[in-house]
């Protein structure tokens, strides 16, 4: 496929302000695509989001904005103070790209077209390029490809590289048109969605719904290296109603610890993989994390994935510490010195699959048994600290055990036999309980931002405030529910320009579900989850959130606060609409 016709969707996708619509154009292209090339589908795909491999694989191509600037100078025959100067005034590296190469600048070798195939293979060709003159060599894979492009395909070709589309394309929305695609409607959605959480590779999913059908979709196997989507936990309004919840007389209560979720991969060969609960690989930031796990987990598990949280500790290795103090770990320079300044440990909680057999469909008794059986030295890998009772008075001496210790909570989890672990899934199977949602207390939320509005006074020139929304998981839409100014101290106000400056929009993305009145100064593709706390959940006409069918209210909250920036969430891991709903009608 020519690039110049994937360029034409991106056109149409960037164009519209309708969800729905989004959706239709997408399944469009992809039924065109299926019906001239099969083949090329998997690829499409991705690269209709973006994207060159799934969110779990390595895909840094190691191109600053400088690089790629440098390239759009050579590639149009403009020198480079010209370039610098549109930079300065459009800030777009793409618009500056779709300015300079409006025709295709001469050159001494004819250039052709440039194809999705080799866009596909050069990007990947890039990643790989490492060592002395990696620089040069990228750039003149650069200058050949931006040579065969003008216009739009320019522009396109800049923010994939990049990482800066902003289509409001996301993987969800993909799947919705594969639905649409290849069975006539989104009611099969869900049955994707399924697939993908324990697949989350669209490109995989594409493949197999276009190769076997609809009916095949769920034979696609868990792999080891390749992150399983993790469960999530249900909330309750007081902590006695747990108990009708569960379908089990016993309740298992696990410790919530104030750290990063992380699942474990190890596969036959002995390599350890460690992926956040956004899918990220993470396993550079911890290398002794990884050599723990290696001494100490026995050797009778030759492949297996696990789940726990990473927990930083004091340099003695005695004394939990706070979630901003592991996040120092995310540094990709100085690895050495932050093994030493900031120690960690790993406590487990579940096992999904150990040594080519699958364990997600087995009772979390089962679970705690197979996971049992492979603990070994337990010095830095530990089992996390929990209590198995029939007794909800012990359920809250154990919670309150827990905050005097200066963890977050529990999570609180069904025994029974249909336990199963469901991937991807906010599951009545467990239930979280905070410190937060104590009666008297703030409830807390973590919401995504998608607007801005600019200071005044002290603000002044900055962002002052932001426009945040929960997700509506059915419709796979961000729903205003929230203005959020208070909390927000200056340093995080400087840092926000520049955390959402790849993000910045024209218009209101199409998955974005606003009231007029509500209408920021600034737009931004939803991406950046913020934690909150509120005093309460009021309905009323200025927010969408959870707004029902026939009304004109939806719920937003009351003197909302800025808590921290939540780096270890996507976007769709944000509070749902159906879970603040939930909420609502319990404190009714």
């Amino acid at each position: 496929m020519e690039f110049s016709k994937l360029s034409k969707l991106y056109e149409k996708l960037e164009s519209t302000s309708s969800g729905n619509e989004l959706r239709q154009i997408l399944s469009d292209f992809f039924k065109e695509t299926s019906k001239n090339n099969v083949k090329e589908l998997p690829t499409i795909t991705l690269l209709s989001l973006g994207k060159i491999a799934a969110d779990y694989e390595e895909t840094v191509l190691g191109i600053a904005e400088k690089l790629i600037l440098k390239a759009i100078a050579k590639a149009s025959n403009k020198g480079q103070k010209e370039i610098t100067k549109l930079m300065q005034t459009m800030g777009d590296a793409g618009l500056v790209a779709a300015q300079v190469l409006k025709t295709k600048a001469m050159t001494l070798v004819p250039t052709g077209s440039l194809s999705t195939e080799e866009l596909f293979k050069n990007l990947h060709k890039i990643k790989k390029i490492q060592g002395s003159g990696a620089q040069d060599s990228k750039e003149k894979i650069l200058i050949s490809m931006l040579q065969k492009t003008t216009g739009n395909e320019a522009k396109y070709l800049t923010r994939i590289i990049l990482g800066n589309m902003r289509l409001g394309v996301a993987d969800m929305t993909v799947l919705d048109a594969l639905s649409i695609c290849f069975t006539g409607d989104k009611s099969n959605k869900k049955r994707l969605e399924r697939a993908y959480n324990v697949c989350p590779d669209i490109a995989k999913i594409a493949e197999q719904l276009a190769e076997y059908g609809i009916d095949k979709i769920d034979d696609i196997p868990i792999k080891v290296g390749r992150p399983i989507r993790v469960m999530l936990a249900q909330r309750v309004h007081q902590i006695s109603d747990m108990k009708e919840k569960f379908s089990s007389d016993i309740i298992q209560v696990d410790a919530k610890y104030d750290g990063e979720r992380v699942q474990v991969h190890k596969a036959r060969d002995g390599e350890i993989t460690l992926f956040s609960r956004r899918m990220e690989n993470i396993t550079n930031q911890f290398p002794d994390l990884v050599e723990h796990l290696q001494k100490e987990i026995n050797v009778i598990a030759t492949e297996y994935i696990l789940e726990g949280e990473i927990m930083a500790l004091s340099e003695d290795g005695k004394e939990h510490r706070h979630f901003q103090t592991l996040m120092q770990r995310k540094r990709k320079t100085e690895i050495e010195k932050y093994i030493k300044k900031v120690p960690v440990c790993l406590y487990t909680f579940d096992i999904l699959y150990l040594n080519g057999k699958s364990l997600m469909n087995e009772s979390i008794l089962v679970r705690n048994k197979e996971l049992d059986k492979i603990l070994y030295k337990k010095n830095r890998i530990r089992r996390i600290e929990m209590l198995q009772t029939s007794n909800i008075d012990e359920v809250e001496s154990f919670f309150q055990k827990m905050l005097k210790d200066g963890n977050e909570g529990i999570i609180a989890k069904s025994t029974a036999e249909n336990s199963h672990y469901k991937a991807g899934a906010r599951d009545w199977n467990w239930i979280k309980w905070k410190k937060d949602y104590m009666q008297d207390m703030v409830d807390n939320f973590d919401l995504v931002v998608i607007g801005a509005f600019y200071g005044k006074g002290k603000r002044s020139g900055n962002y002052g405030s932001l426009l945040c929304a929960t997700y509506n998981h059915d419709n796979d839409t961000f729903e205003s529910i929230s203005k959020l100014g208070t909390g927000l101290n200056d340093k995080t106000l400087e840092e926000l320009p520049f955390i959402l400056r790849k993000h910045k929009l024209e218009k209101k993305p199409a998955r974005v579900v606003v009231n007029k009145e509500m209408t920021p100064d600034v737009w931004f593709e939803p991406y950046l989850v913020v934690e909150v706390i509120a005093a309460e959940i009021s309905q009323g006409k200025m927010h969408c959130a959870a707004k029902q069918k026939g009304s004109d209210r939806g719920l937003a909250l009351r003197f909302p606060r800025f808590i921290q920036i939540r780096a270890d969430k996507g976007p769709e891991d944000a509070t749902t609409s159906e879970e603040l709903l939930d909420m609502y009608q319990g404190s009714q």
